[in-house]
C-alpha cells in the first residue's frame, strides 16, 4: 500500500532539508562536524524552525576541509559526538521526508555514522533537489547549488555552513515547484518517479558510495 505522503501535493508539503559539513568527501570515512536542518510546513519554509550543531568527528579535521567549511579542530573539541547527539537531531527529523542538494550524501554519512555509533538509522524518505532541478530545467550547464540558484535568482547566504546550506536548500526546493508543476510534476510520488528516471545521475551517486534518495 502506497504511503499517504505519495499523494502529498509539492507545493503543501511538510519535510526538513538538511545539510552536513563533514571531514571528507569520501562517504567511507568521511565523519560530520557540523549538521543543520530546517523544517517546512504545508509548503511554508520555517526559518527559525531549526536544528544546528557542531558534531565532535572524534579525529583530526583535514586542512583541505577546514578550508572549505571554516570548521577547526578546536570548533569542535568539546561539542557532542554523533552518538550523543544523534537522538536529538532524529527527534528534530521526525518521520518527515528529508530534502537536501546531493542530499544522498549526507544521508550515506548519517547511516555510516549510525553504523559507527551502535544506533538504527532511519532511513527516510528523501527528494534530491539536484535531481529536481536536472527535471526542472535539463538545459541547465550544472546542477551544482551555485548554478541551480542563480538560475533560481535565490541569494545565496552562509554557504558551506550546515544550517546556510539547510535553508539554501529549502529554498532552492520551494522555488522548484513552480517549474515542476509545468511539467506535471505534482505531488511527491510524482517527484520520486521523474528522479528515478535519471538512471545516469543516480548510477553516478551511487558508485561514490551516496544512498539512492529515491
Amino acid at each position: 500500500m502506497a504511503s499517504p505522503k505519495s499523494a502529498t501535493p509539492l507545493v503543501a508539503i511538510n519535510a526538513v532539508a538538511i545539510d552536513t559539513e563533514t571531514t571528507s568527501l569520501d562517504t567511507n570515512k568521511a565523519r560530520f562536524v557540523q549538521m543543520g536542518a530546517v523544517r517546512l510546513k504545508n509548503g511554508r519554509l520555517l526559518e527559525t524552525d531549526v536544528f544546528d550543531t557542531l558534531v565532535n568527528p572524534q579525529e583530526g579535521i583535514p586542512d583541505v576541509s577546514t578550508r572549505v567549511h571554516g570548521i577547526t579542530n578546536a570548533d569542535v573539541r568539546l561539542a557532542r559526538t554523533f552518538k550523543e547527539m544523534h537522538g536529538e537531531f532524529e527527534r528534530f527529523v521526525g518521520q518527515e521526508i528529508v530534502i537536501g542538494h546531493s542530499v544522498g550524501f549526507d544521508l550515506a554519512i548519517w547511516r555510516n555514522e549510525a553504523r559507527r555509533a551502535g544506533v538504527e538509522w532511519p532511513a527516510l524518505r528523501a527528494l534530491d533537489t539536484r535531481l529536481l532541478a536536472e527535471i526542472a530545467n535539463p538545459r541547465l550547464p550544472g546542477f551544482s547549488l551555485e548554478i541551480v540558484t542563480a538560475w533560481l535568482g535565490i541569494e545565496e547566504k552562509n554557504r558551506h555552513s550546515a544550517l546556510g546550506d539547510a535553508l539554501l536548500a529549502a529554498r532552492v526546493f520551494l522555488g522548484l515547484v513552480p517549474h515542476l508543476r509545468e511539467r506535471n510534476i505534482r505531488t511527491v510520488a510524482e517527484a520520486e518517479a521523474a528522479c528515478a528516471k535519471l538512471s545516469n545521475a543516480l548510477e553516478e551517486q551511487v558508485r561514490a558510495g551516496w544512498v539512492e534518495p529515491v
